[in-house]
């Protein structure tokens, strides 16, 4: 697999330089970035796009888990590790499906154990097709569709159905919004319970009373925005 990009979060500097040193130990994983803070990261996974990220919980502003759900969202494929001094969020930091979770101080061998549980859940989501740059492979009645993922407007479940929406078509399957969810790429943001959107695709936001239309471009579709999601959506389209 290509090289695996690793960011550390950690407003410690002795812990990130100490970090940094181990990560960069193994030749097939890359430090690609660090910072000290929940927000500094989710800007930093938003433009380097890793697939493991090493977050301390007790950081300023946003507490290290409630950062990585955030990133966990712009991208469901991401892989967590947790380093923090106690055990107290390890409950919580599960509850994301966190690879590994390490208290500190940090041990050379624990983190190797730690990083090879991260890369080899990576390696079976790309075994299962999970991670793809150019196509979306469904499957629809008895077919499989191949849909560039660059043309999908949004995805909508309704009922037990999930239908994916282009210019031009739709495509229907019984697969789960989650599933395909942890498929495609971190501008795919799931902006309401039922609405998984293309954020580049998306021309126009409209106020409607307790909700929110994304519009697409040279399309009549309309997706919608949950009151809850609408500011970090706008945050998202800013990048």
């Amino acid at each position: 697999m290509e090289e695996i990009r690793v960011i550390i979060a950690d407003d410690d500097q002795a812990s990130k330089t100490l970090l940094c040193y181990f990560v960069e130990l193994l030749s097939e994983y890359k430090v690609v970035g660090n910072v000290t803070n929940g927000p500094e990261l989710i800007q930093l996974v938003k433009e380097e796009n890793p697939h493991i990220i090493l977050v301390d919980i007790h950081m300023p502003g946003i507490n290290g888990v409630e950062a990585a759900k955030l990133c966990k969202e712009i991208n469901p494929a991401l892989q967590v590790i947790f380093t923090t001094g106690s055990d107290e969020y390890a409950v919580e930091a599960f509850s994301i499906s966190a690879a590994d979770y390490i208290v500190k101080p940090i041990e050379k061998v624990r983190l190797f154990v730690a990083l090879e549980k991260a890369k080899q859940s990576i390696q079976l989501l790309e075994s299962k097709g999970t991670v793809s740059k150019n196509k979306l492979a469904i499957k629809s009645s008895n077919a499989f569709f191949y849909i560039l993922i660059k043309d999908i407007l949004y995805i909508e479940k309704v009922g037990r159905k999930t239908i994916i929406h282009t210019e031009n078509m739709q495509y229907e399957t019984l697969e789960s919004l989650q599933e395909i969810e942890e498929r495609l790429p971190g501008h795919f943001f799931k902006t309401h319970r039922s609405y998984l959107v293309n954020l580049r695709k998306i021309v126009k936001i409209e106020s409607l009373g307790e909700t929110y239309a994304a519009y697409f471009e040279n399309s009549d579709e309309k997706a919608f925005i949950s009151k809850l999601k609408i500011n970090e959506v706008y945050r998202c389209m800013e990048i």
